[in-house]
């Protein structure tokens, strides 16, 4: 089932268009097979970023360089922020380089008087995580990473694929410091090799993740290296407890091609947070394009359209006469339940927003009070990727909560509070849908009874915060596999509403009227 906004619209600013082509943050897109321009819009842009961010830590850099460009300036938590934010001012904050949160000041806000119109998502994805002690003993001449899930990876999606490397290294700088910096190897490294049929029971599984399911990376041979003997990759005490030494807990031909892509001595390597990831580029496909195969969908997806919905909402002089603060924030963890300090269940939203009320107070005013009545006047929408309907499993899914790919976003909805969609949240969005432009489409989506419903940031920062939200997102086949589908037009159907929610949210918030 759909809702149809069909409210009275009144005059609507054009959408913004699709921002044009970076290539000094997306190197992927010099290639000759690049997505087409002829897509809908949106959707090239979107697999341009997909493409050059294979981990977290790549994709907060990647939104970075894109807000840097469209005019925010870069906050540290560290600062003090108190002579720096202006009304009409532009910023962003990052914490652990794995999320971020960016945020315009209206020109006109007050503290107390405006609240938040926020957008939350998750910018972590499946993956596999290179091991503290990575390297672990050759078995029939083959070189084997150690590696574990992140969260739902490792199933079997996973099998025989191409398997880059790439995150983050903490390097020895010259003065003693250590700094981390991005890593990503030029080319595929692994791949979990099946079991061909032939073999029979073995091969059908079920597969022990520890043992079945580790990468091979490459044949053993004499390496020219500069470090010591090696214990099966591991430096040990007398007692015979590996420690922490990144030089022998990791194969030396990996440090070795770390260091060659870095540009640096194999010794600088102090500490690594690598992960293996689908080198297969996302792309369009179907036979007019109408579909994006993307590996690391979710929340990707949502994460892109969010930003850019606010850097339309807050470019040229979209910030004058506005009284509220218009915020994105992009958390880590989400997949593993979200309570790490990188989290949505940790205080860095809290506390931003914290800061901004209390930069702009009145001498003498309570920032706790002003807090509450900022939260009272604010909404939020927990962005996340949701179930579109399968062909192929249509009785999965309850009949009249059914959403489909290239026609809008999907509100979610359960009965058991693992969404926090209720009939006021709704109203709002519904209200802001029927004023972009062109309106926009929403789907319901809800699952079937007796079957487990995921779960969203939605209810932690909402009940964090005391503020009315909803969870809604854009549509994908194929949740937790290594490589899931979106439509082609998804993308700029989530841009123009997460812009028209940004641009409508100060005068709508004071139509749905809930005690």
């Amino acid at each position: 089932m759909q809702i149809k906004a069909n409210f009275i619209s009144r005059s609507q600013q054009a959408p913004s268009p699709p921002p044009p082509p970076r290539s000094d943050v997306t190197p992927d897109t010099a290639d000759s097979d690049s997505p087409s321009d002829e897509l809908p819009p949106y959707a090239s842009p979107f697999l341009k970023f997909i493409n050059a961010a294979p981990t977290v830590y790549h994709a907060v850099d990647f939104f970075a360089s894109e807000l840097t460009h469209a005019g925010y300036s870069r906050l540290l938590e560290k600062d003090d922020w108190s002579s720096t934010l202006k009304p009409g001012g532009k910023y962003f904050v990052t914490r652990n380089q794995s999320s971020l949160i960016a945020f315009g000041v209206g020109e006109e806000y007050k503290a107390g008087e405006g609240g938040v119109a926020f957008i939350g998502s998750h910018i972590d994805a499946l993956a596999l995580k290179v091991k503290p002690v990575s390297n672990l003993p050759t078995k029939s001449g083959y070189i084997q990473l150690g590696v574990a899930p992140y969260a739902g990876a490792m199933n079997l999606t996973w099998w025989d694929r191409d398997l880059g490397l790439a995150g983050r290294v903490m390097l020895k700088q010259e003065d003693g410091s250590v700094k981390h910096t991005l890593v990503r190897l030029p080319r595929p490294i692994g791949r979990i090799p099946t079991l061909a049929p032939h073999f029979g029971a073995p091969s059908q599984g079920p597969f022990d993740k520890e043992t079945r399911m580790t990468p091979v990376i490459g044949l053993e041979k004499e390496v020219a290296h500069g470090l010591e003997d090696r214990v099966d990759g591991m430096k040990l005490t007398t007692s015979g407890i590996p420690v922490n030494d990144a030089q022998k807990n990791h194969h030396p031909r990996l440090l070795k091609a770390l260091a060659k892509e870095l540009k640096c001595d194999v010794n600088d390597i102090v500490d690594l947070d690598l992960e293996m990831f689908d080198t297969h580029p996302g792309q369009p496909f179907g036979l007019d394009s109408e579909f994006l195969s993307t590996p690391r969908c979710d929340d990707k997806l949502c994460s892109y359209a969010a930003i850019q919905g606010l850097i339309n909402a807050t470019r040229d002089d979209a910030l004058k006469g506005c009284g509220i603060v218009r915020l994105v924030g992009l958390f880590d963890d989400e997949e593993v339940g979200s309570r790490l300090r990188q989290g949505a269940a940790s205080n860095f939203l809290p506390g931003v927003v914290e800061r901004v009320v209390g930069t702009f107070k009145e001498k003498g005013e309570d920032v706790a009070n002003l807090m509450h009545r900022t939260w009272a006047k604010s909404f939020f929408i927990s962005a996340d990727v949701i179930h579109a309907v399968n062909p192929n499993f249509e009785d999965a899914y309850e009949p009249h909560h059914s959403p489909r790919l290239n026609t809008g976003p999907v509100i979610s909805c359960d009965p058991n509070g693992h969404m926090t969609t209720d009939a006021p949240s709704k109203s709002v969005v519904s209200l802001i849908a029927s004023r972009t432009s062109p309106p926009t489409t929403l789907q319901l989506f809800q699952i079937r009874n007796g079957q487990p419903s995921g779960g969203t940031i939605g209810p932690m920062l909402s009940t964090m915060t005391g503020v009315m939200s909803v969870d809604m997102g854009l549509p994908q086949l194929s949740m937790h596999s290594i490589r899931a589908t979106t439509g082609a037009e998804d993308v700029g159907l989530g841009v123009v509403f997460f812009e028209g929610f940004f641009r409508e949210y100060e005068e709508v918030g004071k139509m749905v009227v809930v005690d």
